[in-house]
């Protein structure tokens, strides 16, 4: 699946201490002489944190903390407020801090942002999810999993727990052959479209254990025998969020440029902008803009940075266009 971390993230998470840079120091000194006093030098903190790459400003969310003693996130929270402000404190999140902020926000007040949750959660790295648990437990003191099953219930329950609990099995081309594809893409349409009722528990069991590789396998093997694909028997099958998230994981493995193009337009099509789902969008998948962002224009015969361009304003225009050209960490994709 799509590695999103940068190095950064993980070193926060190791004992030895990390090395940073004289530019580290001198971005953490410029953000806190634009915090000192009455109000904020909201252009400075553009400036500052727009540019830099995610590895880059997890650094710089480690280092002040270590240099002054208090989290970027809660100086800027203090400082800043609206769109502009979530987005400002995401980005001085590290950011397995900030999906656990993603998350967490999700689920506050009346409702949940059902899309928010398993745009996070589904298809990640078993590292990644330890990390985003661990983030989740030191900010907020609780069980990311005890968490969600407060919230949410049915077969998008089950979807997101069998996400959250049970590993991510690793591409083995020895072991994900096309035979197993082929048997696994039966035992999907036994469990869905082959039988009178669904068996929700191994549909979801078999799909979420496979990598994307075997994933796409898969799919070329029930494309095959049942002339339509798995996307099509989710459709058939599920409703409602447990679709979408089911939806997301088969499609963030067969096509992901393409799908996070529609992702990302998703969020300002329409009446009105979810400028809450386009920052996450943003901050989360900056490592791979530079794949999304050619999809996006080949997809919607416009540019991305165009497009927010015409849809957002102020400040928060202006953060969200650094962030889009700033240098973007190295992806893995599995």
């Amino acid at each position: 699946m799509l590695g999103l971390y940068p190095p950064s993230a993980f070193d926060a998470y190791k004992k030895d201490r990390t090395h940073f840079s004289a530019s580290i120091d001198a971005a953490v000194e410029q953000i806190h002489a634009a915090c000192e006093g009455v109000g904020t030098d909201d252009d400075a903190l553009v400036k500052i944190l727009g540019p830099r790459s995610p590895n880059e400003r997890g650094l710089i969310s480690q280092r002040y903390k270590e240099l002054h003693g208090k989290s970027l996130r809660d100086l800027v929270k203090s400082e800043t407020s609206g769109d502009f402000g979530y987005l400002l404190q995401l980005i001085c999140f590290t950011l397995p801090q900030a999906e656990a902020y993603i998350v967490f926000h999700a689920m506050k007040g009346a409702g949940t942002s059902d899309h928010l949750l398993y745009s996070v959660l589904m298809g990640r790295t078993n590292e990644e999810l330890d990390l985003l648990k661990k983030a989740y437990f030191e900010m907020y003191d609780t069980d990311l999993a005890v968490s969600i099953s407060d919230e949410i219930s049915g077969d998008f329950l089950a979807v997101i727990m069998k996400a959250l609990q049970e590993p991510l099995v690793e591409y083995k081309p020895s072991f994900h052959t096309k035979e197993k594809a082929a048997e696994d893409a039966e035992l999907i349409y036994k469990a869905g479209e082959g039988k009178w009722g669904t068996d929700e528990n191994n549909f979801i069991k078999v799909l979420l254990a496979s990598p994307p590789s075997h994933v796409r396998n898969i799919e070329a093997a029930y494309q095959a025998k049942y002339e339509h694909g798995l996307v099509y028997a989710i459709e058939n099958e599920f409703s409602g969020s447990a679709c979408a998230a089911l939806t997301y994981f088969v499609r963030m493995s067969l096509e992901p440029w393409i799908f996070l193009a529609e992702h990302i337009e998703g969020t300002m099509a329409g009446a009105g902008t979810d400028e809450t789902a386009l920052s996450a969008a943003i901050v989360r998948y900056h490592s791979y803009l530079g794949h999304i962002m050619p999809a996006y224009e080949k997809k919607y015969q416009t540019s991305l940075y165009d497009r927010i361009k015409g849809e957002v304003s102020g400040k928060y225009q202006e953060l969200l266009l650094q962030l889009i050209d700033a240098p973007r960490s190295v992806g893995n994709f599995a």
